[in-house]
């Protein structure tokens, strides 16, 4: 399946054509420091196990499955740029946590906040109950307020281990407002 969210941007499952493209995003430190559990350096062995994944074949699955996985390519001109996750929020059970990461070269275009209404549209589609959270770095004040935007609301706060920091970090906690959820 793909979504087709403007003129050249879509989602869709990873390829693992999308390999170097992935590395290429992830290696960026600017990106990587932001993410809680890739390792940096990000190299082609890390990508080649990420891609072999099952969430990046079980879309159908993981629209109505409150326990499944999602991975998706966020792809300009059906290139690789980005990355969204859905998965059961270990720390809001009962909700579905995003995660997303952006390659730096299209960051400011809009990209991602279309990209994560799409999904979400689509998973309300199918399981029209579904809640939704997401967290951030308390440093990452892109991140939140892109968060902000989508309609999420600040939901506490929590601390998680980061691979690419090698520490522990707090991190800022949102829960998506029902009356913000699109129809």
């Amino acid at each position: 399946m793909k979504l087709q969210i403007m003129d050249r941007i879509s989602v869709r499952p990873f390829r693992v054509s999308d390999r170097d493209d992935l590395v290429a995003g992830i290696n960026d430190w600017q990106v990587a420091r932001w993410l809680a559990s890739v390792p940096h350096p990000y190299r082609i062995d890390h990508a080649n196990a990420y891609l072999a994944w099952p969430e990046h074949s079980e879309w159908s699955l993981a629209t109505t499955d409150a326990t499944a996985r999602l991975a998706l390519a966020v792809c300009a001109d059906d290139r690789l740029v980005g990355g969204l996750s859905l998965v059961p929020a270990m720390r809001r059970p009962g909700l579905r946590e995003f995660g997303f990461w952006l390659s730096r070269s299209v960051w400011g275009q809009g990209i991602m906040p279309r990209a994560v209404r799409a999904v979400i549209e689509e998973i309300l589609e199918h399981a029209p109950y579904t809640g939704f959270a997401a967290s951030a770095n308390h440093d990452n004040v892109r991140s939140q307020n892109l968060i902000r935007a989508l309609g999420f609301v600040a939901d506490g706060q929590d601390e998680i281990f980061s691979i690419p920091l090698q520490r522990r970090v707090a991190v800022n906690c949102f829960r998506l407002r029902q009356d913000s959820v699109p129809t």
